[in-house]
């Protein structure tokens, strides 16, 4: 069984005295075969800890033979993962929960990233709708099945307008500012880097966004056949995001610049979402219960059917758990 180990395990990343670690210093003196193993990369600023592991080629200098497959959003990534097309996959708490209705044996192994304004409501400021209110008997864009669904909902909720009268349109997370900009919806729910593009290319958009309703994590995902069969090779994956994270917290400006790059966006874009991420390993409490209350809205909105999933048994903190107590604390 799968338990939580205390309140909740947080990796807090830090520096021993004025040793700051480079990420090409990064090795695995274990000799041991490398596996291939692919995983499943949201093509997204959220994706930072892999971006810059990528770049550094950390995952070989620790003997892994990685794969890094590109998909446009969580929702694409799990169902990679759910399909046995990768090993691994990067998603958001809200897909693990819709996931989980559908399949028993969903690994969340560490939440990497969280952030309160990851999500937006946006709307073109000519068709007059000036709050959540006036979207009644309109047509809304949203990513079926994920933190796009939950964080409109949300907002409907916190508007006490939750049996209001509108049109879902369901489409991919790429195709929801071209709906928007040719008049197919009348408002997105779209998360970064989507919501800074269409609010940078068009001095019509308006935000209807409401700070802080949402807490948005992103998580490092697999199934249970696939953490027992390569439990070694998951620790090391760990410490790879570990001394990541380490390094983007201590070179943020370098690291901009490289996720920029790969994610082919421009710098002030990144610096303007880059403040409102915090990176870090951890898995506990507070994403369980995040879990169980979304779980029970996906039920009350009849968005999923069945009882509420166990998430003690998704959530598997023991790759973690084992790079949190490991005494060999090297890069």
């Amino acid at each position: 069984m799968k338990n939580i180990v205390g309140v909740g395990i947080v990796f807090c990343l830090g520096v021993i005295g004025l040793f700051y670690f480079h990420p090409l210093e990064l090795a695995n003196d274990s000799g041991k075969p490398s596996v291939r193993i692919k995983i499943a990369v949201s093509q997204t600023p959220l994706s930072s800890p892999f971006i810059v592991a990528s770049h550094f080629n950390l995952f070989e200098k620790r003997n892994l033979n990685i794969e890094v497959v590109p998909c446009f959003g969580g929702v694409a990534c799990a169902e990679a993962l759910l399909n046995d097309e990768v090993d691994f996959a990067t998603a958001s708490e809200s897909v693990v929960m819709f996931k989980s209705f559908e399949y028993q044996d969903i690994a969340l192994l560490t939440c990497f990233v969280e952030s309160g304004s990851d999500l937006k409501l946006l709307t073109k400021s000519i068709s007059n709708i000036r709050s959540v209110s006036d979207l009644k008997g309109k047509r809304v864009g949203i990513v079926k099945a994920s933190a796009s669904e939950f964080y409109f909902d949300s907002l409907l909720i916190a508007n006490n307008l939750k049996a209001m009268a509108l049109e879902r349109v369901y489409l991919p997370p790429q195709e929801l500012n071209r709906a928007l900009l040719e008049g197919q919806v009348d408002a997105v729910s779209v998360w970064e880097p989507y919501g800074y593009l269409l609010m940078s290319t068009s001095e019509e958009i308006l935000n209807l966004s409401l700070d802080g309703i949402y807490q948005l994590t992103f998580n490092l995902l697999t199934r249970d056949a696939t953490e027992a069969q390569l439990s070694d090779e998951t620790v090391e994956i760990l410490t790879v995001l570990e001394n990541s994270i380490e390094w983007m917290t201590n070179n943020p400006k370098q690291a901009q610049d490289i996720v920029a790059k790969a994610l082919d966006i421009p710098s002030a874009q990144l610096a303007w979402q880059w403040e409102d991420y915090t990176f870090r390993l951890s898995i506990g409490n507070a994403l369980l219960s995040n879990l169980q209350l979304q779980s029970r809205w996906a039920i009350d909105s009849n968005l999923v059917e069945g009882s509420v999933p166990d998430f003690r048994q998704v959530l598997s903190p023991r790759a973690l758990e084992q790079v949190l107590h490991s005494q060999v604390r090297r890069p």
